[in-house]
């Protein structure tokens, strides 16, 4: 059931013993019952939105990488070759989170508190990187006010100022024509064509950038809706680790009393973000 996303608690297996055998029965009880399985945890939930339940089912999947291995196999596609890109919304403060870290205070604070940043505002980021383990130069979409001289900045590939903060359809050709295409062409087999994996939203299949891309040699692969949270590499193997990231970054930066700003924020990123390069490809 618990595949299902409609796991059992303590209550519900109560309640199924009592209509079986008309007799009520404690906790520990339970806890007894479920050692007697040892395929069965306990572990915390976590939410999942219904449409992302009902599209996650084997056909869905089973249809996308049989289309993922026929682009690869038609057109002899290499690792090198291959791309996956999504972006990222992030708060200058870290957001209200806290991060898992372990901190120390004195026996008499009940309240252990950790200083937080007020500045709340998003940010977003488009990442890529490639199945050979590259990453790609980040492009930065920050709220409306003065743009920063983002190009003294080693590794960052464009920055860009939106009222929101938010991409929209112009901001992700761009970054598609300027950072991904020139990274793409001189990075692996030019003489093979391009895959570049992404999800479904609006700015991803615009007119012109299918075009463009269709211009260039590269093939645009669209993963399943509502599934990028089991499917999307980049959301199962890095933005969870780069929030997390982020937050702790936020943290230590709140008590010290450094509030990360509209100026500051792309070299802190960039800081955390080779952190994390460093961890998942230490070599």
């Amino acid at each position: 059931m618990g595949r299902r996303a409609e796991p059992w608690c303590r209550t519900n297996i109560k309640q199924k013993i009592f209509e079986m055998t008309n007799k009520s029965v404690s906790d520990k009880y339970v806890w007894k019952l479920i050692k007697a399985y040892p395929d069965i945890q306990p572990s915390k939930a976590r939410g999942l939105d219904s449409k992302r339940a009902r599209a996650f089912n084997r056909p869905n999947v089973f249809n996308y990488f049989d289309l993922l291995e026929d682009i690869v196999r038609t057109h002899q596609i290499p690792q090198e070759n291959i791309y996956n890109f999504n972006e990222k919304g992030v708060q200058l403060g870290g957001g209200h989170k806290n991060s898992s870290t372990l901190y120390f205070f004195d026996k008499e604070d009940r309240n252990n508190y950790i200083r937080k940043s007020d500045f709340l505002i998003l940010f977003t980021i488009i990442e890529a990187a490639c199945a050979d383990g590259t990453p790609l130069p980040p492009a930065f979409i920050l709220p409306k006010g003065d743009l920063p001289e983002w190009w003294n900045w080693e590794g960052v590939g464009t920055v860009t100022v939106t009222d929101s903060g938010w991409t929209n359809d112009s901001i992700c050709h761009q970054w598609f024509s300027k950072v991904f295409l020139p990274f793409a062409k001189g990075h692996g087999d030019q003489m093979k064509k391009i895959l570049l994996i992404l999800d479904r939203h609006g700015s991803h299949e615009t007119i012109e950038m299918v075009n463009y891309a269709a211009a260039h040699g590269v093939e645009l692969l669209n993963l399943p809706a509502h599934t990028t949270h089991k499917l999307q590499p980049l959301d199962v193997g890095v933005f969870g680790l780069l929030q997390c990231s982020w937050i702790k970054h936020c943290e230590y930066l709140g008590i010290r009393r450094r509030n990360i700003t509209h100026d500051t924020v792309v070299p802190e990123y960039m800081k955390v973000r080779e952190l994390i390069r460093l961890c998942m490809c230490p070599d």
